[in-house]
């Protein structure tokens, strides 16, 4: 018998953007000095769609050491509103931006090439999955302490996948008034990616910029205006830092390819000498292949939680909607199952717009 997840409340502010906020969660009611704690990402019901696609992908992911957890969604009355809450795990050491900003520079190259060799094993197990991030950035990816000492490396994952997409999805791109692609955050961003929209290989190029960043603790573009990052990156080159080994520069040079079918894949760049001969600093538990990492839920005992409620303030009924409905459908359920209030209208397209996903 599954135990009904208990009752949680939200604390701080973690972070926010245009899909809404993340707070930090723990459990209403717990006695131990030490409460399990969750990062919720919420959204008002009507504005989630960007979650809900992120909670799809994350369910794709499920099990893959290098990308966040997702335990599962709630839709609960706060405040007299109706609000989704995307459940993921807490990871208490911020964000790799946060480690860069602390460190100035100084993080051990050896290091660097171990946290990219994490990344890279989530872009890996993205691609087999055909996900591209789109944005990809140091902010998008999490930071949790070694609970060994592991040469004082940590461990990385990938986070954030509001603006993902899968490979073959064909969807319109937002043009900006500066006319490129608005997908995606444009100092981490290929040429290709702001002039065509995102491809699988503008997440290789986002990586290069991202190990430039933490060798030199700067991005790799310095700009005053948006038109003048965009000039440099459609016909610059990156500057490659001069103290990095020749192996770590010929590993940048790979990323950075203009041309993108000699680009290096994520699996090509996995044997690359530049990370193979670092890999002696990692622990077995860095390594672990896709499927073996197991994440605890804090929700309950159940793999992933779909529930009502779970942050509820108010007393109000909870009112069946046909987006509630469908954010809660599970594998044995069809349409014909649904109760009839809880089918699309002509007004409510959600479900179509989303049903190309292939998750469920």
């Amino acid at each position: 018998m599954e135990r009904r997840p208990l009752q949680w409340k939200k604390g701080k502010i973690l972070g926010a953007g245009s899909y809404g906020r993340v707070y930090l969660a723990s459990p209403a009611d717990f006695s131990s000095p030490s409460p399990p704690l969750a990062a919720v990402k919420s959204a008002d019901i009507n504005l989630s769609e960007t979650l809900q696609k992120e909670r799809m992908f994350l369910y794709e992911l499920r099990g893959e050491p290098n990308i966040i957890h997702c335990f599962g969604n709630d839709i609960s009355t706060e405040k007299d509103e109706r609000v989704y809450n995307l459940l993921l795990e807490y990871a208490p050491g911020g964000s790799l931006h946060d480690l860069i900003k602390k460190n100035k520079g100084t993080i051990p190259e050896s290091h660097v090439a171990c946290y990219t060799y994490m990344i890279l094993k989530g872009l890996y197990a993205m691609l087999e999955c055909e996900i591209i991030h789109c944005d990809l950035k140091p902010g998008n990816i999490l930071v949790f302490p070694n609970a060994d000492d592991n040469n004082g490396i940590h461990q990385l994952k990938i986070a954030d996948f509001g603006l993902a997409k899968k490979e073959w999805d064909t969807e319109l791109h937002e043009w900006g008034r500066m006319g490129y692609n608005n997908r995606c955050t444009p100092i981490y961003a290929s040429p290709e990616s702001l002039a065509c929209g995102c491809k699988a290989a503008g997440d290789i190029w986002s990586l290069g910029c991202i190990v430039v960043e933490m060798i030199t603790g700067e991005p790799v573009w310095s700009c005053r205006t948006i038109g003048e990052l965009v000039s440099k990156i459609l016909y610059e080159k990156p500057k490659i830092p001069e103290n990095l080994c020749e192996e770590g520069k010929d590993f940048l040079a790979r990323c950075f390819e203009a041309t993108v079918p000699k680009r290096w894949t994520a699996e090509e760049l996995l044997d690359h000498p530049f990370i193979v001969k670092n890999l002696k600093f990692l622990d077995d538990g860095s390594r672990l292949s896709s499927g073996q990492c197991y994440q605890m839920n804090p929700f309950g005992f159940v793999d992933s939680v779909s529930t009502l409620d779970l942050f509820s303030t108010s007393s109000l009924e909870p009112q069946c909607s046909p987006f509630e409905s469908w954010c809660r459908v599970t594998d044995n359920e069809t349409e014909e199952s649904r109760p009839s209030c809880c089918l699309p209208s002509e007004s409510f397209k959600l479900e179509e717009k989303l049903k190309n996903i292939h998750v469920f």
